[in-house]
Order: structure tokens, then C-alpha cells, then sequence
């Protein structure tokens, strides 16, 4: 594991200036939640919220009410069955709060809501836990970046939960793991070399007690992977290559030596199907885009594969 370059930051170093006048040419993210007008308003003083550990069962079976992985569910659907609001109320909503994030950059992350504990990222790898019904901060960390770092894509598109952890993969390829209480690293572990290409980008995926992750890079010349990482400790488990090696099955789809750099990152979260116990992962584009170097169908680039999610077999 490598030592943590990071910090979590208190809600009074960071408290956004509400009176601060924005000017017009800056671009700001803001979050914004909404309520019916019909709706009661929110009690003006509310108790500390009481962090819910998220558990194995509770990501089989997530309340309707709560939001706890990237798209939602194990199986991708990114529907939420919640009906209160519909066709005929939706005109009602007005702004109940907005939050800036104070990162200009565009933001990909969807809202992570637990209990009352909403999680967002910014681009460069900041993780914020807000309080949802006030929109008032909880705690922020920020990731210190490496100076030599060359960020093609520095956004991110949100964390897992797990326990009382909160999982991040960053842009100079690690995966960390905070506590969701207090924002504090609880471990750090080394993915991959960011001199090399490799970065991440997606929200990693929590299924059986190990943390999924896949690394971004392709347009670097990278050889793209998906790798799974004990939650509670961040020890390895297994790590399988989206490009065959020498002996292995689809190896000779690649021409020559191109194996080695041909790409095939994986940018977006893979789903979980749990009586199946496999997981899927969409992965992207051979590399370079001169087919000339590497000639053949360059398995598996731009294809959906499936994993088992205790060995990480294809």
C-alpha cells in the first residue's frame, strides 16, 4: 500500500461563502435538491445524522429511498421506483437548497445517498458528504495530486459504499478507501503507475466484499484492466487484462508485440448479476487508432464481458 497523500478537510475550513457574489463568466457546479411545494418544510433544526453501515444485503436489496451505488441497483437499471413525484406534480418543485462545489470543471458524479448522507466527487478527485435534506457540508477530502501529473480527464464519476467505507478510484491510479464518517483514509492502495498512462475515472463496484475497479489510459497506450481489492483491508484479489497475454486465449487476435500497449481501457462501472455471482464490464477502444500495428480483431476491445467475481476468470 502506498502512504496516503491526502487530507480530509472540516466543515468550517471549507463552509462555501453564500453571500459571495458570483460573477457571470464563471462556471460554477452546483447540486440542487428539490422538494414538492405541497410538502411539508423541513424542521429548521435537525439532529446529527447516524451513519447506516451498508452491507451486503442492503446492496442486493437497496431501500427505494436511498441511492448507495453508481447506477442504482447490481443490475444497472439507474430506475428509482419512487412515484410521490410524477406528471402531474412535477410543474410544484421549486429549489429547496444549492451547494457549490467550488471545482469549475465539469462534474460526471451522480448523487450517493445513504440515509440522509449524500456523497458527491468533483473533478481531481474530491469527495464531499453532504447533509441532504439541509444541503450543509459534513466533511470534504481532497486528493493531493502528484505535481508531475498530466490530466487528459480529471473528473470522476462517484464513489461505493461498503461498511462504514467509502470507495474512490483517482486519476494517478489508486483506489482509497474512506470513512464515510469522518472522511478519513482508512487505506490507500497503489492500482497502477500514473507515469505509465494509467488513470481511473469510474466509480468502483462493490460485490462479495471485494472493491472492483477498472483502469482508464487507452489513449496513452496502456493495457487495459479490471482488478478486485479486498474492502476491508485493499489487498489484491484478482486482476484480469482486457487484452489476452501470450498463451492465453485471443492473444493471436493481436499482431505482433501490440498486446502489450493495445489499450481496451474500461471507463464506466460494471454491473452484478448475484445468483450468477458475475460481473459484467463493458470495456472500450483498441489502441493506437492506426490498425496498421496491430492487425487482427484485438480481443477484448469493444466488447461486454463477463467475470466471475470471485476469481475474476473471463
Amino acid at each position: 500500500m502506498g502512504r496516503s497523500r491526502s487530507q480530509a478537510r472540516s466543515r468550517d475550513e471549507w463552509e462555501p461563502n453564500r453571500n459571495k457574489e458570483i460573477k457571470v463568466h464563471k462556471i460554477t457546479i452546483e447540486l440542487i435538491a428539490i422538494f414538492l411545494g405541497l410538502l411539508p418544510h423541513l424542521a429548521s433544526a435537525q439532529t446529527p445524522i447516524a451513519y447506516q453501515s451498508v452491507t451486503d444485503e442492503r446492496l442486493l436489496h437497496p431501500e427505494p429511498r436511498n441511492w448507495l451505488m453508481f447506477r442504482g441497483s447490481y443490475d444497472g437499471w439507474g430506475y428509482s421506483s419512487l412515484d410521490q413525484i410524477n406528471t402531474k406534480n412535477v410543474n410544484k418543485l421549486v429549489p429547496a437548497w444549492t451547494f457549490s462545489t467550488g471545482v469549475e470543471e465539469g462534474h460526471q458524479s451522480p448523487p450517493i445517498v445513504n440515509n440522509g448522507v449524500m456523497f458527491i466527487t468533483t473533478p481531481k478527485n474530491q469527495v464531499l458528504a453532504l447533509d441532504a435534506k439541509k444541503g450543509e457540508l459534513l466533511w470534504r477530502y481532497k486528493r493531493e495530486l502528484p505535481e508531475d501529473l498530466f490530466q487528459l480527464h480529471p473528473t470522476n464519476r462517484g464513489v461505493a459504499l461498503h461498511g462504514d467505507k467509502v470507495f474512490l478510484a483517482t486519476v494517478d491510479a489508486h483506489l482509497l478507501a474512506l470513512n464515510a464518517k469522518t472522511g478519513e483514509v482508512v487505506w490507500d492502495q497503489t492500482v497502477e503507475d500514473y507515469l505509465k498512462g494509467y488513470y481511473m475515472t469510474l466509480a468502483p463496484l462493490v460485490a462479495r466484499g471485494k472493491v472492483m475497479i477498472g483502469v482508464s489510459g487507452g489513449e496513452l497506450g496502456i493495457r487495459g484492466f479490471i482488478q478486485a481489492f479486498d474492502a476491508e483491508t485493499g489487498k489484491p484479489v484478482w486482476k484480469t487484462y482486457t487484452i489476452p497475454g501470450p498463451g492465453e486465449k485471443g492473444n493471436d487476435t493481436w499482431a505482433n508485440e501490440s498486446w502489450k500497449n493495445g489499450a481496451v481501457p474500461v471507463w464506466v462501472t460494471g454491473s452484478y448479476d448475484p445468483q450468477l455471482n458475475l460481473t459484467f464490464w463493458g470495456t472500450g477502444n483498441p489502441g493506437p487508432f492506426m490498425r496498421e500495428v496491430r492487425q487482427g480483431d484485438n480481443l477484448y476491445s469493444s466488447s461486454v464481458i463477463a467475470l466471475d467475481a470471485d476469481t475474476g476468470e473471463i
